[in-house]
């Protein structure tokens, strides 16, 4: 079982948390072996997350899926507890992560990921500040710099 946490003490905490919820073991019939952290393969990459969770919400317990891009692992779900607390209003203790998966981009679902999964992407440049020659150049200036072009590019 992976259990995301800050640290190894609340990690076990939450294990037992988890292990009492699916499995009705209790931690005087259990022992913890190991605890260690994950590191990625290849944190070059980036990849899309799949993050199958379940939370406890105002109105009841509700199971979701949500789609993250991400380097790591860990990071998708760093966002992943940021997003459901701006959205959902759920806090950490309130979020159990059931299982997590590497998508191909052919199985993302959500819009805001497909977006970023085409070949050729453009991003504006905007508010960008020319540089000039150092004997153009003076310590102080009357007017601030234009970071705005119009009709250009």
């Amino acid at each position: 079982m992976t259990v995301f946490a800050r640290n190894a003490v609340v990690a076990k905490s939450r294990f037992w948390k988890m292990m009492r919820k699916q499995n009705k073991v209790k931690k005087t019939n259990g022992q913890i072996l190991q605890v260690k952290r994950i590191f990625e393969k290849n944190p070059t990459t980036i990849k899309n997350y799949s993050i199958l969770l379940r939370f406890q919400s105002r109105t009841g317990v509700m199971n979701v899926t949500k789609e993250f891009r991400d380097v790591s692992l860990c990071g998708a779900v760093s966002q992943m507890y940021s997003d459901m607390a701006a959205r959902h209003h759920a806090r950490f203790l309130d979020i159990d992560i059931i299982g997590t998966t590497v998508l191909k981009p052919s199985d993302v679902l959500r819009p805001h990921i497909k977006q970023f999964l085409k070949a050729h992407i453009k991003f504006p440049l905007l508010h960008r500040v020319t540089k000039k020659c150092k004997k153009y150049k003076t310590k102080f200036l009357y007017s601030r710099p234009t970071t705005y072009r119009m009709g250009l590019q």
